[in-house]
């Protein structure tokens, strides 16, 4: 419906606003000659309390009171964004990525439980539940680098957080105005504690939930370690502010349009040999970007990877929310999940790239890592089907 469309905006804009964020905060302070370790602390900051704050939000969140706490991480958030538009000392920027990272986590908990209760009312099958909003946060993500890079044409980075600011008061607008389209009473058949439109066969099916977060670690931590590799690597050749926020452009771009092309790809939740086969794309990406020398080359690699995350964050969702008595427990644990590989993608980087040597060797390692743990992951979810 148009007005749940609205609804699934609200994602959309989030990560613009925060994924322009982190876009310039990496790029601002690589542009200045700063090494990698300062470059990736930007990640790592907002990594560690993205983490402690959504092991935390199973206690906070609550659906019936949703809405507010949405309204109160977005007063955060275009806080934050107006002081990080004002300072330049490397520990104050440090400082507010460890602000944002509360407020957008409450947000983003807030949500899911409030889609939760539209799901389940609307009947609307988990698996295109799951595929939507992965495609809708993808969408803001792969829209925050590109228009970072096509405004640090004509402003400065650190007026390039005025416009976060301005879309963050634009989302407060439509999450204060927009109500969802419900079913009406007794048009969805419902069970006592469960929702069939929720379980989706996923009830007869295996849990694959572990498998499921260890894929998104294996893929996470592996674009984000790439992601402060990218930075510098970008800055130390060259090139064009076009290809910086392009090639992160990619990659998002795939992760939301592989989620909606998953939706059609049946049941695969629950097939654990999908798993590792979707991770080769990650593997693929990893091994393309050690040699990349060309701007189509860099563009492929991201592609690659964007496939491999679609696929980890929608099966994430999917069995996060195949048991509505755990949903809102599993998905601040999804969450907590995606603040540890913030955390550890760039002690990952530092740890496989020398300061000063070639990227190369530092993205075939992450390969040769990232192909034995999806090895891993599938011998888990089979053991789990």
């Amino acid at each position: 419906m148009r007005r749940n469309a609205v609804i699934y905006s609200y994602p959309f804009f989030l990560d613009i606003v925060l994924f322009l964020a982190l876009f310039v905060g990496r790029h601002s302070l690589a542009g200045r000659g700063l090494p990698e370790s300062t470059v990736g602390s930007v990640l790592l900051c907002y990594g560690i309390f993205y983490c402690a704050a959504s092991l935390c939000m199973s206690y906070v969140v609550r659906p019936e009171r949703a809405r507010a706490q949405m309204m109160i991480a977005l007063v955060i958030i275009f806080g934050v964004c107006l002081a990080l538009s004002q300072v330049q000392q490397v520990r104050a920027i440090q400082a507010l990525f460890c602000i944002l990272p509360l407020a957008v986590s409450l947000f983003i908990n807030a949500f899911l439980a409030f889609m939760l209760g539209v799901a389940t009312d609307t009947g609307r099958p988990l698996a295109t539940m799951a595929g939507h909003y992965t495609f809708s946060w993808s969408m803001g993500f792969a829209l925050g680098p590109l228009i970072s890079g096509v405004t640090r044409l004509a402003f400065e980075w650190s007026q390039i957080y005025l416009l976060a600011a301005g879309l963050t008061l634009a989302l407060a607008v439509l999450v204060a105005l927009f109500e969802p389209v419900r079913a009406a009473a007794g048009s969805v058949p419902v069970v006592p504690s469960t929702n069939p439109a929720l379980q989706e066969k996923a009830g007869t099916g295996p849990d694959l939930m572990g498998p499921a977060w260890f894929g998104v670690a294996l893929g996470w931590i592996g674009w984000n370690a790439v992601s402060t590799w990218w930075a510098v690597q970008a800055a130390q050749a060259g090139f064009p502010v076009a290809l910086k926020g392009g090639v992160e452009f990619a990659f998002a771009l795939t992760q939301a349009l592989g989620a909606l092309l998953l939706i059609r790809a049946g049941h695969w939740q629950q097939r654990p040999l999908w798993i590792p086969l979707l991770g080769v794309f990650g593997v693929g990406g990893l091994l393309l970007f050690g040699v990349a020398d060309t701007s189509l080359v860099f563009v492929t690699a991201a592609v690659l990877l964007g496939m491999h995350t679609a696929s980890a964050f929608s099966l994430m969702l999917y069995h996060s929310m195949s048991d509505p008595s755990k949903a809102v427990r599993r998905v601040a644990l999804n969450e907590t999940v995606v603040g540890l590989c913030f955390l550890a993608a760039p002690l990952v980087a530092v740890a496989l790239h020398d300061e000063g040597a070639s990227f190369g060797a530092g993205y075939t390692t992450l390969a040769v890592f990232m192909g034995a743990g999806l090895l891993v992951q599938g011998v888990w979810a089979r053991w789990r089907a």
